[in-house]
């Protein structure tokens, strides 16, 4: 009984979150404001990448910076070496050499950590030889597109605006790991810019996402022993009541894991740093003080990681494992007869012994994920026709499962203190 109420109670929630936010979205113009102007002073903004174990794709990424649509005299590069251990150090040093002519116009700083200090060490490190009014972060294997950033600049005529947040896309997709991905990010950064409507957008994400410095100083850096300092900055600015703003015109591309293995550590470290904030940032939940992130956003993400942990420990078993478990059970009896035990089943099988109302409600919590991709994928100019179909339904139908596997490592990992930097 009490198993039947917590699969009720997640059922109803889902469908519930489900309706608020497509509520929002028919409500709601999500194309970004066409209306914006570039100042006529552009402001010296500052972008800085910090490196660890980045030798195949930072090269990459620095392109991708001097290609951008702004000024030289405007831009400041910093390059942070947190201690590689591979050939970073070695890659950064030969391309700035070969290539000094054509960045003669460019302000560019290369700092190397003697010890692994961590991401928001390395950003702290960049943000103290800064010299522009806008800072900006980028991953060393993500790729910016060169009008971006004229994109994301007006925002901040806003005084009101600490961050604003390009649309992040997979750089490649192929094999059955991006693909997953593929969606996932569109749907993501789709969510994120309908949260942003309401100002609930919890996450500054590492590619590109551009501050304010004088914010920045204001709130003392990034929080260097964090495990998702774009997430734990993101809370301190909703704390002070800030605008973080998302596009989806300014885009920027990145390196996704390309096996699955490697999205399972990804996620065990990104959602072990939200529970460890969520923690710490307790006193914002269902407080008024901060709006709709206070009181709807926070509860709303704490409720998504319950309700991915109840999934796993409910829904697989109850439905799924438990049903295999007794099935080969039975079958022992009959020395795994399949042909008798389709026959017995056959003669058992009653319409009356269906449960309707667990596919009814399964139904409308598919068609509700099935509206929200095809509108992830109308606003994020990506053609469902050509590349959505399979994604998305390998997306829906496996993406849970996994999903609930990471989480149930994160809860593992946290109840036996594991923790990591990068």
């Amino acid at each position: 009984m009490a198993l039947d109420l917590v699969i009720w109670v997640m059922y109803f929630v889902s469908i519930y979150f489900a309706v608020f936010w497509m509520m929002v979205v028919l409500d709601n113009p999500l194309r970004d404001s066409k209306a914006m102007k570039l100042p006529k002073k552009l402001p010296k903004v500052t972008i800085a990448i910090p490196m660890y174990n980045e030798e195949k794709s930072v090269i990459g990424t620095i392109k991708s910076v001097i290609k951008l649509d702004y000024p030289s005299s405007k831009k400041q590069l910093i390059l942070i070496n947190d201690c590689s251990t591979d050939k970073t150090h070695e890659v950064v040093q030969n391309f700035l050499k070969s290539n000094k002519s054509s960045l003669k116009g460019m302000d560019i700083k290369y700092v190397s950590h003697k010890v692994n200090k961590g991401k928001g060490a390395a950003l702290n490190t960049a943000l103290n030889f800064s010299k522009g009014e806008l800072f900006i972060c980028l991953d060393a294997d993500s790729f910016v597109d060169s009008n971006a950033l004229k994109k994301i600049v007006p925002y901040f005529e806003d005084e009101s605006v600490a961050s604003v947040l390009p649309l992040m896309k997979l750089k490649k997709v192929k094999g059955f790991a991006l693909n997953l991905q593929y969606v996932e990010y569109l749907v993501n950064f789709f969510l994120k810019k309908v949260m942003g409507i309401l100002d609930c957008i919890h996450v500054t994400p590492g590619p590109f996402g551009v501050y304010r410095k004088k914010v920045l100083e204001e709130v003392n850096g990034f929080d260097v022993d964090n495990l998702t300092e774009d997430l734990e900055m993101a809370l301190r600015l909703q704390e002070r009541n800030y605008k973080i703003i998302q596009l989806i015109d300014a885009k920027v591309y990145t390196l996704a894991p390309e096996k699955m293995s490697g999205w399972f550590v990804q996620r065990n470290r990104w959602y072990k740093g939200t529970l460890i904030n969520l923690r710490n940032y307790r006193k914002m939940f269902f407080n008024k003080k901060y709006g709709e992130f206070g009181m709807f956003q926070l509860p709303m993400v704490l409720g998504a990681a319950m309700l991915s942990i109840l999934f796993a420990v409910f829904v697989m078993w109850k439905h799924m494992l438990k049903p295999i478990f007794t099935k080969l059970y039975d079958m022992s009896y009959i020395d795994f007869d399949v042909g008798l035990m389709s026959k017995v089943w056959m003669e058992r099988f009653s319409f009356l012994d269906v449960n309707y109302m667990i596919i009814f409600f399964t139904f409308v919590i598919f068609s509700f994920a099935l509206a929200w991709i095809m509108y992830a994928f109308k606003y994020t100019e990506e053609m469902f026709t050509k590349r959505g179909v399979v994604s998305t339904a390998m997306f829906m139908v496996i993406y849970p499962f996994f999903l609930s596997l990471v989480w149930m490592g994160v809860v593992f990992d946290l109840a036996r203190g594991k923790r990591q930097k990068w």
